[in-house]
């Protein structure tokens, strides 16, 4: 298990998502609806609701630990559904592209189908990022989500910027991620790691009407 120790305060972030599908196919043709400090940590709760939390650090580490998925899925169903009115499809599509990511990791033995990470407050799951390999020689950022109580700590930066690090260290040619319009708080953390627009699209997606974003980033070649 590897983590990653993040400050307790830094530039406001927000909490934003991306989906589960192949690189050429829409969220909302998906194969299963779905959605993109300094101290030592204790095991996180296996709760997620959102709320307080304590304003201690926080640590980014791999989502090895049991109950991690499942406040993972909750983060998202809870969220999604309070701050935009998304139905459960997309609790369930997330925990299904989560769980295809395990099982792929089962198969193979070792993390090339991807990685997955989780922001622990030391008492629970505040936080998420999600990378998977694809096709074309690029990954794809999955799943990121941060409870509001944790925002405004740089914490949604840092998640992000872990799944990145991880892609360079692979050798992919870039990263891409599945998002909605409408999510300018998530929208800025993007373009802030150097992603640009590249696809957009209206689409029925979890119970909602939403323009669906492709991002993608292109690292320099050596």
């Amino acid at each position: 298990m590897s983590s990653t120790p993040l400050p307790s305060t830094a530039t406001p972030q927000p909490s934003a998502s991306t989906h589960v599908r192949s690189a050429s196919t829409p969220l909302s043709s998906a194969a299963g609806p779905a959605p993109q400090s300094s101290t030592a940590t204790s095991p996180p709760s296996s709760t997620a609701t959102p709320g307080s939390t304590d304003p201690a650090a926080v640590t980014i580490r791999d989502a090895d630990r049991p109950g991690d998925l499942g406040a993972i899925a909750a983060l998202h169903g809870v969220l999604y559904t309070r701050e935009y009115g998304m139905d459960a499809t997309m609790e369930a599509g997330v925990a299904a592209g989560m769980a295809a990511l395990v099982q792929a990791r089962a198969s193979e033995g070792g993390d090339g189908p991807g990685r997955l990470w989780v922001a622990d407050d030391g008492t629970r799951v505040v936080g998420a990022v999600g990378l998977t390999r694809e096709d074309a020689g690029r990954m794809r950022l999955r799943w990121v989500i941060l409870d509001p109580a944790t925002r405004g700590r740089g914490v949604g930066r840092a998640l992000v910027s872990t799944a990145m690090t991880e892609a360079r260290r692979r050798g992919a040619a870039g990263v891409y991620l599945w998002t909605i319009a409408g999510l300018p708080a998530s929208r800025h953390l993007y373009d802030r790691a150097g992603f640009t627009l590249t696809e957009e699209h209206p689409a029925r997606a979890w119970g909602i009407d939403a323009i669906e974003q492709r991002m993608d980033v292109t690292f320099p070649t050596r």
